[in-house]
């Protein structure tokens, strides 16, 4: 037959110091059973929130009966807590200066206490709003448990947070202050590895918003579209890098590839095209931004191929009878533009790759764009993808760019994607960027 609640109480929480040593080795056994549970129930469970539910579920379940549990993380503080036939509930609060006034005291001190509660009136009630959430403190008063043992949640030389243990009247503490200590120990480890893996997520979760891609704007007189595959998925950031920044009459467009993926070669193209936009407020030209980018990049690099990287950038603006864009080059496969009767022309630009050399000059070419046409910038990753009869190419991709001409923007980056994808099949491949801008003048 199950043994009871009440049972598997006493058996943890007896005193047993004038017990019988069979007793006592029992009682030992079972306190290392349910540490043992205890450590691995909250170790398991990544999510702060539903690990304090479950830790609080296990110890209404087997050891008492009123348990809450409140942690500071930074600027948060969680609390979750309950009575024995409750589902725990746990609540997020922005400023600790929303818990019980009397836990601050608690986790100053950091040390175990046993708190007498008095049998009935305010005092009662003061005292247990000192040291519950609000939402328990009619539970507990109800309940009529005596006293209350605090334990601190300390790791790593910090005190974090605080254990609030209760037992229904006529059942103390007495002679668990050391299994209690260590039930406290367990716990803290387990909830500080949970806190700096959910942190760690966190920071990744915000590095990755803001290192990702983004779509690009809306423009008047512009269909633009972009396309990004990363080389190693399980990373979901790579080291090719788009943007579209500017006005509406004086757009640029960037395209670039890093050295290196993942999150270090995203963080590279974070600087980048943050390193851009500053230029730009500087000088619009093409030419200039790469020149100002590339200074930096030298300036900041602490070793030779730690800022290399290419980058081509566009800048387009309302001319007679058309767009006019300028475009410099910095090692990058050449813009291409893909015009509304599908002939596909090169813009050949040339300039070294960012980060080599200081003083690097990237001259400018211009073309123009009609209605219908389409500018597209792309890396290397489309062109070098492999596929079992070689390389992509710049022949394949000029051919398929053919029967493309005068298609929405949106549907020549898909076409391209589809086609080095079913080029590539399974097997590995670079990064891949494309960004395509099809001229669309505004008639009034």
């Amino acid at each position: 037959m199950p043994t009871t609640v009440r049972e598997r109480q006493a058996r943890l929480l007896a005193d047993s110091r004038s017990a019988e040593a069979r007793a006592r080795l029992a009682q030992a056994v079972s306190r290392a059973e349910f540490l043992l549970r205890l450590s691995r129930t909250v170790s398991a469970i990544q999510n702060p929130q539903r690990a304090l539910e479950a830790l609080v579920a296990l110890l209404l379940d087997e050891m008492v009966d009123v348990a809450q549990v409140v942690v500071r993380a930074g600027s948060w503080q969680l609390i979750c807590g309950a009575v024995t036939g409750q589902d725990p509930t746990c609540s997020a609060q922005r400023s600790p200066e929303d818990a019980p006034l009397g836990l601050d005291d608690v986790l100053r001190r950091g040390m175990y206490e046993e708190v007498v509660l008095p049998p009935a009136g305010r005092a009662r009630r003061t005292a247990l709003e000192r040291l519950l959430e609000a939402d328990l403190v009619d539970e507990v008063d109800q309940l009529r448990a005596e006293e209350l043992a605090i334990l601190p949640l300390t790791a790593r030389g910090r005190t974090f947070g605080l254990l609030v243990l209760g037992r229904s009247p006529g059942y103390t503490f007495s002679g668990s202050h050391s299994f209690l200590t260590d039930l406290a120990d367990r716990v803290a480890v387990g909830v500080d590895a949970t806190l700096v893996v959910a942190e760690s997520r966190h920071v990744a979760n915000v590095l990755r918003a803001s290192l990702a891609p983004v779509d690009p704007p809306v423009v008047a007189g512009l269909d633009l579209a972009t396309y990004y595959r990363v080389a190693h998925q399980s990373e979901a950031l790579g080291g090719d890098f788009l943007d579209v920044h500017g006005p509406d009459d004086d757009l640029l467009l960037l395209c670039g590839d890093v050295a290196g993926k993942g999150v270090e070669a995203a963080v590279h193209a974070k600087r980048i095209r943050n390193a851009t936009r500053t230029a730009s407020v500087v000088d619009r030209s093409p030419g200039a931004i790469l020149r100002l980018v590339n200074r930096v990049l030298v300036a900041e690099a602490s070793r030779f191929d730690e800022g290399l990287a290419t980058a081509v950038c566009a800048r387009l603006r309302p001319g007679d009878g058309g767009l006019d864009v300028d475009i410099a080059n910095a090692g990058h496969p050449h813009a291409l533009v893909i015009r509304s009767d599908g002939a596909v022309e090169t813009v050949p630009t040339w300039g070294v790759a960012l980060a080599l050399l200081e003083e690097s000059e990237y001259p400018e070419t211009s073309a123009r764009l009609r209605a219908g046409d389409t500018l597209m910038l792309y890396s290397d990753g489309v062109t070098h993808a492999r596929g079992a009869d070689g390389l992509f190419g710049d022949k394949r991709l000029l051919d398929h760019l053919s029967h493309l001409g005068g298609l929405p923007a949106q549907a020549i980056v898909e076409s391209v994607a589809v086609a080095v994808s079913e080029h590539v099949g399974d097997r590995q491949h670079d990064d891949i960027a494309i960004l395509a801008a099809r001229y669309r003048p505004v008639t009034s």
